[in-house]
Parts: structure tokens; C-alpha cells; sequence
């Protein structure tokens, strides 16, 4: 162990970095607003409220997550997999750590887990330290440069994004992440020395991968189905066996999860969820530029000399293809973008950087060119440091962009110490959009609605829609002024996400294609909505509290209400309990 580590003195050096980098912003912030901050977290990365909620379910005691938000449906088969998010919580059970300082050593442990499974990945393959840690640092910290015009933005001394490093978003793909890598480097040593130790291995890291990310599970399947037909054209008949006994094991340590796969085929809400989550009905072809590009590159420049390397990296540029154009004979595609952003862009990065640095060496020794000159290693420092300052740059942009925000969210911190002293557990509570992802994260109660409700069996398309109806009701929407206000463009985009998700953005193109006949039925429930008595059905739902945040809400005047029995004021904020008659 300590020659390992002597060995590899600079890519654990460099994962340290770089877990400081991914962790700084959220360690520096309490520091930096010593005088304002109350332990409100930094969550700006796309989605991370609603992972941050999941978290804290499974520290409440509901490690399946059948149903995060809503007090209904506890107990229904989950649609996302919950391994992440239990990996993460018990994380911070073993050192007991509050929820923020949870995520905040998540943040750290997977960058640095994550750029030692990517460097020594890279390193089996290349046989060279540097390329490695060049490009597990390029994958890391670089990744959205292949994002279009990140690369000009960055030259002109701007960020290419302002969301922090995606890549370590808590908890997907911070979990998923590793577990490829994980499995791509634990494979290779059983594709290559043949012992069922590093088999083994792979059999439990691909078996787990179904409870933590459909993507990386149907990629690895995809790759290893790639590499047997490769073998077994090449009458390579024991690797063959030896590569169908791991994905067996894997597809019976998955046997739960398939359980659950049929429990929610027999969901009445079945058809509706999986739209929401992008799975559609079509067999029209992907191609993309990406994956063709560096297919032709691979083929063109990838030695051919390294036999078991470039058949075990054809197969994973020929699984791409596959993955990203199965529906052609299923008839379902199934939101092909995560493959895109968190499989397929680090794979282009890695072979990019070993194809570059290797015929960089071989040219200059062919060539014999500036002898005393080490130009890869050069040209590899030179990737290192380039992606350093992209990721901090990165980060301090992003740090930059949310601290107004986060500065003013720390208001909420009075109510969450008010819920978490005064109510009892899985009460629920009913309060204005932004602030419910703040208390589905730090207290105990379930939400009457949240923007990620659209997650779960529990929230059918009826119940988001009567959610919202309630919004609508507390805003002062007469039942004249409905139709004109679902129609305009705006609302309508917001009623489109909100009850169907990404469905018409994946079907037609754009959110906005949801019919106006759609929206004008909703319209037409609205006004019967309004016949229901107010407090019957905030009843029927088991509303126990209202929170109503007066500065930016000023229209709701929960005052008028007679069954509100008012409970706190404090600021800008009040606090009602729902009188039981």
C-alpha cells in the first residue's frame, strides 16, 4: 500500500485538489457570511433541491422513496432508485453529521473517489501516469467545455456555466459516477488477468448500479453485450463465458429492483409517470456529432498495437450507438440526453486525451523532433492546469451567482426552527413553491405540493393539477380570468412542465406545444374547483399548517380564513394551523 501510494503520489495529490474544489464553495460560504448565514445550503446545480429532499426522506426513515413529498404513497414503488441517497445518508450517519455537513463530505469524497476511479481507469489503458491524471483531471473539472460555446466563453475570461460542477451534483450523478468508472476499471483487470477476484467485484458494483442509475446499468450491458459478439467473433469462447457469468450475477443481484420494476407496471399512474420521465413512443434514429466524431477519430488513431485495449475501447464506443438508438426496435426512448452529459461527453474526453498525447509521442519520435523536448508531457500540463482553472473558475462564477440567493434564502430559517420545534413528524404543510424545496429539505413534515411532486406515483396528473389549482385560488384567479391566464405564454409553460414534465418538450419539441384545448379544459376544472369549500379540501389532503411568506406574496391575505388559526409572526412570514371542527 504505501508503494501504491508512493506510485501515485500526484493523482491522490491532485483528487485532494480537486475535492477541494467541488466542496470549497459550500465550506467557504458559512465563513464568508459568518454574520448572516443560518445554515441554509448553497443548492444551485439543476435539480438539487429535490435530491437534497430525497436525502433527507431516508434520514426520516423512508429509505425506499416511494413517495418524498407527498404524505401519500409511502409505501409505492419507487421510479427513481434509492441507492444513492441511502449511500450518501449513512455516509453521514457513520461520522453524525447534520444533513448540510452530509452533503458537504459527499461533495469532497465522491470528487476524490471519483478522479482516482477515472485515473486508474485511464492508467490500465494508456500505461501512462500522466495521460491518466490529465484526463481524469480534463473529466472532472473540464467536462462543460464540450457544451457549445463554452470554449470561446472561457477565452474570453467568462465561465462557461454558473451552476457549479454538475458532475458532483448530490446525489445523481455524484453516486453514478463513480459506479462506472468503478465497474469500467475493476472490468478491465478481469478482462485482462482473468481472475474472478476483480470479477467478483464487477459483479457487485454492475448488480448495485440498478439501484442507483438506469443509465449506467444499460450502458454497461450495452458495452459488455458489444464486447462478447467482438469475442466471439474472434472464437475467444472462455471470455466470452467469463463476461455472461458476471452480467448474470449482475441481473441476480437485481432481482429487487426488477420486483419493483413490475410492482409499478401495475400502478394505475404507470403511463403517466414514465411520460413525465421522458419515455416515449418513437423509432426515430439518433446520431448526434459527438460519438460519430470520435468513433472516426478511435478508428483512425487509436493504436491498434494494444490488441485487448482497443477491441475493450471499441466495444465502448460502439455501445453509444446502441443506447442512444434502441428505440428503432423498442419503439421507446427513454430521455437519451444523461447518456449523453454524464457517459458518453467523459468517455470522448478520455480517449480524446490518450489518442492526442500518444500520437503526440509517437510523431515526435518518429519525426525526431526537438530531442531534449518532452512535448506530450508538456502538452499534458498543459490539459492539467487548463482544466484547474476551468474548474475554479467555474466554481467562483457560480459562487458569485449564487450568493444573493442563498444570502436571501437564510430568511427561511426561522420558520424550519419554528416546524421542527412545534409540529409533529410527517405532518403536512402548505406553502409557496420556492420556499416548500427549502422545507422538504430541512424538516421532518411532507409538502401539499412541490416543484419535484411530478416524481412520484403519489402526484397524478388530477392531483399536481388541483395542487395548483389551490396556487391559483390563493393568488386571487377568478374563474372569468382563468382561460386568458392559462393561455398566455408564460403560464402556460409553467402549467406544461409542472403537470406533464418533459413530455411535450420530448415529443414536440417545446413545453409550449401542451394544446390550448388542454389548457382550456383546465380552465373549465378550475371553476369547479372552485365550488369546493377551501377548507374541505386542504382537509381532504391533511393540511395541517399554511405558510404564507407576506413580502413576496402579498395576495394570498390568509387572514380572511376562517378555519386559519394564525400560530406565529415573525417578519415577513406567518403561520397558520388549520382548525379542526
Amino acid at each position: 500500500m504505501v508503494q501504491l501510494i508512493k506510485t501515485h503520489k500526484w493523482a491522490l495529490s491532485l483528487a485532494f485538489l480537486i475535492g477541494i474544489i467541488v466542496a470549497f464553495p459550500q465550506f467557504y460560504f458559512p465563513y464568508d457570511h459568518a454574520d448572516t448565514y443560518q445554515d441554509i445550503y448553497i443548492a444551485n446545480t439543476d435539480n438539487e433541491v429535490g435530491y437534497l429532499n430525497r436525502v433527507q426522506e431516508v434520514r426520516d426513515g423512508h429509505p425506499l422513496l416511494g413517495s418524498a413529498i407527498l404524505k401519500d404513497g409511502k409505501d409505492d414503488p419507487y421510479v427513481q432508485p434509492p441507492l444513492g441517497e441511502i449511500i450518501i445518508t449513512y455516509l453521514g450517519k457513520i461520522f453524525f453529521l447534520d444533513l448540510n455537513n452530509t452533503i458537504l463530505l459527499a461533495r469532497f469524497l465522491f470528487a476524490f473517489l471519483g478522479f482516482l476511479a477515472v485515473y486508474g481507469f485511464v492508467f490500465l489503458i494508456s500505461k501512462a501516469k500522466l495521460t491518466a491524471v490529465s484526463a481524469a483531471t480534463a473529466v472532472c473539472l473540464a467536462r462543460p467545455l464540450l457544451s457549445r460555446g463554452a470554449l470561446v466563453a472561457l477565452l474570453k475570461g467568462e465561465a462557461p456555466v454558473n451552476t457549479f460542477l454538475d458532475f458532483y451534483r448530490p446525489v445523481q450523478p455524484q453516486v453514478s459516477f463513480l459506479f462506472f468508472f468503478g465497474f469500467l476499471l475493476f472490468f478491465w483487470l478481469f478482462f485482462k488477468k482473468k481472475q474472478w477476484i476483480w470479477g467478483i467485484i464487477s459483479t457487485l458494483i454492475l448488480g448495485l448500479s440498478f439501484y442507483v442509475y438506469p443509465y449506467t446499468w444499460s450502458f454497461i450491458y450495452a458495452f459488455c453485450g458489444v464486447l462478447c459478439l467482438i469475442l466471439i467473433f474472434q472464437k475467444k469462447w472462455p471470455d466470452v463465458k467469463r463476461i455472461i457469468i458476471m452480467a448474470l450475477g449482475g441481473i441476480f443481484i437485481a432481482f429487487p429492483y426488477f420486483l419493483n420494476v413490475y410492482r409499478s407496471t401495475l400502478h394505475p399512474y404507470f403511463l403517466e409517470i414514465t411520460a413525465r420521465f421522458g419515455l416515449v413512443e418513437t423509432h426515430q434514429p439518433i446520431l448526434g456529432f459527438l460519438i460519430p466524431s470520435i468513433f472516426i477519430i478511435f478508428l483512425l488513431f487509436f493504436p491498434r498495437k494494444w490488441p485487448e485495449r482497443y477491441i475493450f475501447s471499441l466495444a465502448l464506443f460502439i455501445a453509444p450507438f446502441i443506447v442512444l438508438n434502441q428505440q428503432i426496435v423498442t419503439g421507446k426512448n427513454f430521455n437519451s440526453g444523461h447518456y449523453h452529459w454524464f457517459v458518453h461527453q467523459p468517455l470522448v474526453i478520455i480517449f480524446l486525451v490518450i489518442i492526442f498525447l500518444y500520437q503526440t509521442k509517437f510523431w515526435q519520435e518518429k519525426l525526431k523532433l526537438f530531442k531534449n523536448v518532452n512535448i506530450s508531457k508538456i502538452l499534458a500540463c498543459l490539459i492539467i492546469v487548463g482544466s484547474i482553472y476551468t474548474g475554479v473558475v467555474i466554481q467562483a462564477a457560480s459562487y458569485e451567482e449564487s450568493e444573493r440567493q442563498i444570502l436571501y434564502d437564510q430568511r427561511y430559517a426561522p420558520i424550519v426552527e419554528w416546524l421542527n420545534n412545534n409540529t409533529e413528524k410527517e405532518e403536512v404543510v402548505l406553502s409557496d413553491f420556492h420556499q416548500s424545496g427549502i422545507l422538504s429539505i430541512y424538516t421532518s413534515l411532507n409538502q401539499f405540493y412541490n416543484v419535484s411532486s411530478y416524481l412520484y406515483f403519489s402526484a397524478s396528473s388530477e392531483r399536481i393539477l388541483n395542487s395548483l389549482f389551490v396556487f391559483y385560488r390563493l393568488d386571487g384567479v377568478n374563474e372569468e380570468d382563468a382561460e386568458e391566464l392559462f393561455l398566455q405564454e408564460q403560464e402556460k409553460y409553467l402549467i406544461s412542465k409542472r403537470v406533464y414534465s418533459t413530455y411535450y418538450r420530448d415529443v414536440f419539441g417545446s413545453a409550449l406545444a401542451i394544446p390550448d384545448q388542454v389548457l382550456s379544459s383546465f380552465a373549465e376544472k378550475y371553476q369547479d374547483f372552485l365550488l369546493i369549500p377551501f377548507d374541505k379540501f386542504l382537509k381532504m389532503h391533511d393540511v395541517k399548517y399554511v405558510v404564507w411568506d407576506t413580502k413576496n406574496y402579498s395576495q394570498w391575505q390568509l387572514d380572511q380564513y376562517e378555519f386559519l388559526s394564525k400560530v406565529y409572526e415573525e417578519g415577513d412570514f406567518k403561520i397558520y394551523r388549520i382548525i379542526n371542527e
